[in-house]
């Protein structure tokens, strides 16, 4: 593992997805998939936010990383957003996104799925992927309800891990070595029950673990799968989170972080 101290934080300028272009993908999503009518919740994302819905299950079954399944399907690009949106539909099919000037990953996306900020954000349904490299400003916040600020855990991947498992409000389960994409690390579950008071939260949303210009907070229940890797000597943290799925939903959600493959950025 390199001295992560030493490692350049990912050069790109991400802008936050604008809330009511967010708002629009997610409902046409809703309306392809039939996404069964429940309460909405607003996800707040660096200003802006998504709207999901909402379910409560208070169980999380013991972390067990669903395995790999990458693709041999032919690579393509992700495709550009009108003018005027923040956010493209993707037809089903296997497509390469960078993550930093050196490094990509390429995914397969189900049909019905939209990509926000040049694939930062890949939205299926009610699951949000998100994978960014995790240089030395990736942390957790102070206080995921009262104290925001995200604080740097540190340079390496056992650095990060152990600070997702003492982060306040979520229930985090044990770290599983795990593979994924080719890349070597530990995959945990993170949990929020229904039964969570989110209302003295800042804006009412509990703050995910991230980069602070990449932050991302949304209602209890919350149901997540974190991955923290260390791939060709960056640390790299693949989420998949759920805001209101239950835990069957969760269990039958769509396999995309298992058919990640890390690769050069071209």
């Amino acid at each position: 593992m390199a001295d992560w101290e030493q490692l350049r934080e990912m050069t790109q300028h991400v802008v936050p997805p604008d809330f009511e272009a967010l708002a629009r993908t997610a409902r046409r999503r809703q309306r392809r998939t039939a996404v069964a009518a429940g309460a909405l919740a607003c996800l707040v994302l660096a200003g802006g936010g998504v709207v999901l819905s909402i379910a409560a299950d208070d169980e999380i079954r013991p972390a067990q990383a669903p395995p790999p399944s990458p693709s041999d399907a032919p690579v393509s690009a992700l495709p550009h957003p009108d003018p005027g949106e923040s956010a493209v539909d993707v037809d089903a099919g296997r497509y390469r996104v960078a993550i930093s000037d050196s490094l990509a990953f390429e995914v397969d996306l189900p049909q019905g799925s939209t990509a926000h900020d040049d694939g930062l954000f890949l939205a299926t349904r009610s699951f949000v992927l998100k994978t960014e490299v995790a240089g030395r400003r990736y942390g957790v916040p102070r206080d995921p309800c009262t104290d925001q600020v995200i604080e740097p855990a540190g340079p390496t991947v056992d650095d990060l891990v152990r600070a997702l498992v003492s982060l306040p409000v979520y229930e985090v389960s044990r770290p599983r070595p795990v593979e994924l994409g080719g890349a070597e690390g530990f995959y945990l579950e993170a949990r929020i029950p229904s039964t969570y008071n989110a209302a003295p939260c800042e804006r009412g949303a509990v703050q995910l673990p991230s980069r602070p210009s990449t932050a991302v907070s949304g209602p209890a229940p919350y149901l997540g799968r974190w991955w923290v890797l260390d791939v060709a000597d960056h640390r790299v943290v693949v989420q998949q989170n759920c805001w209101g799925c239950t835990t069957d939903e969760f269990d039958s959600a769509p396999a995309t972080p298992e058919s990640i493959t890390f690769t050069s950025a071209p």
